[in-house]
């Protein structure tokens, strides 16, 4: 593979932030500032090829509509879930998308776009934009993780992004925090996402339900698959006793997880985004209170902790950091 270089006379980077559903590219400014997004499907059930020609379309269609010829985009930058060797370009592993096995990402897009492609994992590529653009802005120690289907993790420890000796750096989600706790996708039992993320918070609720507990959210009656966090987030905003419950509890969790996590890193602000995190403070108060009662070696307060700031966009601004520090690093 012969890897293009980026290009320093542009003035605009490609973003893209690849999710297991859907594939969102921007065009952004040297300042962070998106000019232009755009989505596709990604297609994970097709393989590599199908999800990468959305990524070429997304990317394209973001340049136009951004006026952006090749010539003048810097990099493209991309958010890839999984574990990688990013410098090849070789995705080693990413758990929801089919015959991602030691697969080649960048080659196939600098072909087609003609511009140079760099790659980091999704979460750590949040992390960077974060740090550069939103939350984590003027801090040198910054720990980020992010809520959904699973809680990944990001670090930034002395300025710079660590990733591992083999890019499995701040794999946080997968921490014990409960040795009896359910099982986890990975097969262990009791790890921070088993116990903290979507499918737990709604499994909280459901077993709720399920023993009869007076709530707003048995009037979905048997179509149980209803129940998101979201359904559970309003229902606790009108104060349903069990959604506060199972929101109290999830706080917990994530408390004795954040607790774990300063006495490791010592960071100066640590961040939560992802779609769960848009539960405001029925969820961060229960987490502040566990993170101060458990956090005494490296005490809470030397800690801030606070809800992502970019948003969905942390992802595509992220990616136009990996080639803003490439760029950084020529000179």
């Amino acid at each position: 593979m012969t890897k293009l270089h980026p290009n320093p006379k542009g003035k605009y980077i490609v973003g893209v932030d690849i999710g297991g559903t859907f594939i969102k590219a921007a065009l952004l400014d040297r300042q962070g500032h998106i000019v232009a997004v755009t989505r596709r499907p990604a297609h994970a059930e097709r393989g590599v090829d199908a999800t990468l020609s959305m990524v070429v379309e997304a990317a394209r269609e973001a340049m136009a509509e951004g006026k952006a010829a090749a010539d003048q985009v810097c990099g493209l930058g991309m958010g890839v879930p999984g574990r990688h060797q990013s410098e090849e370009g070789i995705c080693i592993y990413s758990p929801n998308f089919m015959g991602w096995t030691n697969v080649q990402l960048l080659q196939p897009v600098e072909e087609q776009l003609g511009v140079a492609a760099f790659m980091r994992n999704d979460v750590k590529t949040a992390t960077l934009g974060e740090h550069r653009f939103g939350a984590g802005r003027g801090f040198r120690h910054v720990v980020m993780i992010t809520l959904g289907t699973g809680i990944g993790g990001g670090a930034i420890i002395d300025g710079e992004l660590r990733l591992g000796s083999s890019e499995g750096f701040s794999e946080v989600g997968h921490m014990t925090v409960d040795p009896h706790g359910r099982q986890c996708g990975c097969g262990n039992h009791g790890c921070w996402e088993a116990m903290a993320a979507r499918d737990a918070i709604i499994e909280r609720a459901v077993r709720a339900i399920q023993t009869g507990r007076a709530t707003a959210l048995a009037a979905h009656g048997q179509n149980l698959s209803a129940i998101t966090p979201a359904v559970i987030y309003e229902a606790a905003q009108k104060g349903d006793a069990v959604a506060r419950e199972v929101l109290e509890e999830t706080g917990m969790y994530l408390g004795i997880g954040v607790a774990n996590l300063i006495q490791l890193y010592n960071p100066e602000v640590f961040i939560i985004g992802g779609g769960i995190a848009q539960a405001g403070e029925l969820l961060f108060d229960p987490l502040r209170r566990t993170v101060n009662a458990r956090a005494q070696m490296v005490p809470a307060s030397t800690c801030q902790i606070v809800p992502a700031a970019l948003g969905d966009d942390a992802g595509v601004i992220g990616a136009s950091v990996l080639v803003l520090e490439r760029l950084q690093a020529k000179g």
